[in-house]
């Protein structure tokens, strides 16, 4: 903790400037890495949602895109309560770590897991699985009942030939907000153009500035006016397209 401290401090652990450079967010994962990516199991704590399962059942969504993924544990959580989740970031560091730890390497707490393909894993169905060996990220009160399968791919969200979909549910944490404001709307379009006639896009923002106060604007509010999305609330949770505008602080 110590050294992640210090590393924050020196600026080592900040963010690349330059959203769509590959090279830097490679050098920026594997600097998380060094330190057991404590800031991202902090990021995954405040993303945590008992309630997201449930809602993507009751959608009866099937197929997840997770956009700007990194190094979350949140494509693994959805798999095992089984979802099919592609996991996307621009750059390889997180790929190459699925691949060592799923494919390359026995996963004693989840046998029956078989690979699919080069870049992915079907989680065994119909067996009981330990939530203990699970990531907390989305845990409810009931044990995951696999059958999902997870691939990660490498590629930058921006360009609309890499993870076309369509997807039942999109979404993306902390990694729209990294972009210029002028490129936000664009980012938000390529994400909706992801989804299917019936969908889910999630966008979470989180705001570490924010003092009590101060307005919590999401930076996705005017573009979702004039999208074809409804802001997610009780009454039209089951609508055809759904937005859920996340925001946290702290």
């Amino acid at each position: 903790m110590s050294g992640w401290l210090a590393a924050v401090e020196s600026g080592e652990l900040r963010t690349p400037p330059d959203i769509h450079n590959r090279e830097a967010w490679d050098q920026y994962w594997r600097k998380q890495s060094e330190f057991g990516v404590i800031e991202q199991g902090f990021n995954d704590m405040m993303a945590s949602d008992a309630t997201l399962v449930d809602l993507l059942n009751g959608r009866r969504a099937k197929t997840i895109l997770c956009a700007g993924n990194g190094l979350s544990t949140e494509p693994i959580a959805l798999a095992l309560h089984g979802f099919e989740v592609t996991a996307l970031d621009i750059s390889d560091v997180p790929r190459a770590w699925f691949r060592a730890t799923f494919i390359e390497s026995a996963q004693p707490n989840l046998s029956g897991l078989s690979a699919k393909g080069h870049d992915a894993v079907v989680f065994p169905a119909d067996r009981e699985i330990d939530p203990k060996t699970c990531p907390p990220m989305h845990r409810g009160t009931e044990s995951p009942r696999g059958g999902g399968s997870l691939s990660y791919v490498t590629g930058d969200l921006s360009d609309p030939a890499v993870c076309p979909g369509p997807f039942d549910v999109v979404i993306e944490r902390r990694t729209v907000q990294l972009f210029p404001a002028g490129e936000r709307d664009a980012a938000m379009d390529r994400l909706a153009a992801r989804v299917g006639s019936k969908a889910l896009l999630i966008s979470h923002q989180h705001k570490g500035a924010w003092k009590p106060g101060e307005p919590r604007d999401h930076f996705a509010e005017k573009w979702l006016e004039r999208s074809d999305f409804v802001r997610d609330h009780a009454d039209v949770r089951y609508a055809p397209r759904v937005a859920r505008l996340w925001f946290t602080t702290g």
